[in-house]
C-alpha cells in the first residue's frame, strides 16, 4: 500500500482514518508523515524517502543494510537518513516506521493506487502557488522592491550553482528595460570587485536568487554588498531567515522537495513579477527599451516567426 504525500509540500494529504484508530496510532502516523513532509532532505536521501514512502510496509521490517542495497546507496547513507528526519538511531526510525505500517494495515480501508512522482509534485506546485497567491504584503513588496531596484543605475544580480539559471533568466529579460543589469555567478573576490565598482557607477540595490542549500559563497556575496554600502533584496524561502542571513528585503517563496530535486514553480512567477514592476516603476524607458529589442532582433532576424 502506498502513501500519497508530496515530500517538503504544505498541502497535507491525509489518508481516511476510521473513527477506531487509537489516539496513539494516530499521533504515531503524524509523526512519521510530518518529519518525512517537513524535513530538508538531500537528493540521495529523497531517494531513500521516495523508496520508504512506496514501500512502507516492506521497508519498515527490513534493516538499514537492506534498505540501502534496494535504494542503491551505503548503509552509513540510511543512518544518516534517520538522523535528518530527527530519530537518533535507525532503530527509532524502524520502530516509528513499524508502528506507522501496522496501524494503517489495522485501521484503513483499502486504498487506490497512488499518485505518482510527477502528480505529486505537479501537486505540490499548487499548493505553493495557492500559498503565494494568498500572501497578502506579497504584491506591495514586489511592487516596491521592483521601483527600488529599477531606480539603481547598475544592478548586480547574484545567483550561484542551483540558483544560476535564475538570475542569468532574470537579468536576459531584465536587460530589455534595465540597461545596467549584470549576473554574478561566481563567488571569488573578482566578483565582489564587479559589484564594487556597480556601487562606484551608481548601484544602490543588489538582487540575489539564494535557493536552498544556501551557497556559503552567494551568502557572503550578500553580506560584502550590504557592507559596502548597497541594500539587497533576495528571493529564497522561509528558511533563509532562520538560518541568520540578513537581507533588506526577504521575497519568500516556497519550493516543492517531493522528486529528486526541487522544483520552482513559484520562483519563476516571482521573478516575472519583479520584471513587471520594474517596468511598470519606470514605464516610458521601459518601453523605449522594449522597442529597441525589437527593432535590433528584426535586423538581427533572431527569431524564425
Amino acid at each position: 500500500m502506498r502513501l500519497l504525500v508530496a515530500l517538503g509540500c504544505d498541502a497535507r494529504v491525509r489518508p481516511y482514518r476510521r473513527a477506531d484508530m487509537t489516539t496513539e496510532a494516530a499521533a504515531s502516523v503524524d509523526a512519521v508523515y510530518d518529519r518525512l513532509r517537513n524535513s530538508r532532505l538531500s537528493p540521495a536521501q529523497r531517494r531513500i524517502a521516495r523508496y520508504v514512502i512506496d514501500h512502507r510496509d516492506d521497508a519498515a521490517f527490513l534493516t538499514s543494510d537492506s534498505i540501502a542495497r534496494q535504494v542503491g546507496v551505503s548503509q552509513p547513507s540510511v543512518s544518516r537518513f534517520a538522523a535528518a528526519l530527527g530519530y537518533r538511531r535507525f532503530a527509532d526510525f524502524k520502530d516509528a516506521l513499524q508502528k506507522w505500517a501496522r496501524s494503517e494495515m489495522t485501521s484503513f480501508p483499502p486504498q487506490t493506487e497512488s499518485a505518482g512522482p510527477l502528480e505529486e509534485a505537479i501537486g505540490a506546485e499548487i499548493a505553493n502557488l495557492q500559498w503565494l497567491s494568498k500572501s497578502a504584503p506579497l504584491g506591495d513588496q514586489i511592487a516596491r522592491v521592483g521601483a527600488a531596484i529599477m531606480s539603481s543605475e547598475r544592478l548586480p544580480v547574484i545567483g550561484l550553482r542551483v540558483s544560476r539559471s535564475f538570475a542569468q533568466h532574470f537579468a536576459y529579460l531584465g536587460a530589455k528595460v534595465h540597461p545596467g543589469i549584470a549576473v554574478i555567478d561566481r563567488g571569488d573576490t573578482e566578483e565582489k570587485e564587479r559589484i564594487a565598482r556597480a556601487r562606484d557607477q551608481g548601484a544602490t540595490w543588489c538582487l540575489a536568487f539564494i535557493l536552498p542549500r544556501y551557497p556559503r559563497e552567494a551568502c557572503d556575496l550578500v553580506r560584502y554588498a550590504r557592507e559596502i554600502g548597497l541594500k539587497v533584496a533576495v528571493i529564497s524561502d522561509e528558511s533563509y531567515a532562520t538560518v541568520g542571513h540578513e537581507t533588506d528585503e526577504l521575497i519568500t517563496v516556497r519550493l516543492a522537495s517531493g522528486l529528486l530535486f526541487d522544483t520552482s514553480a513559484a520562483v519563476n512567477i516571482t521573478s516575472s513579477a519583479l520584471l513587471h514592476a520594474m517596468a511598470d516603476a519606470r514605464p516610458n524607458s521601459s518601453q523605449m527599451g522594449l522597442e529597441r529589442f525589437e527593432r535590433h532582433a528584426a535586423e538581427l532576424s533572431v527569431f524564425e516567426d
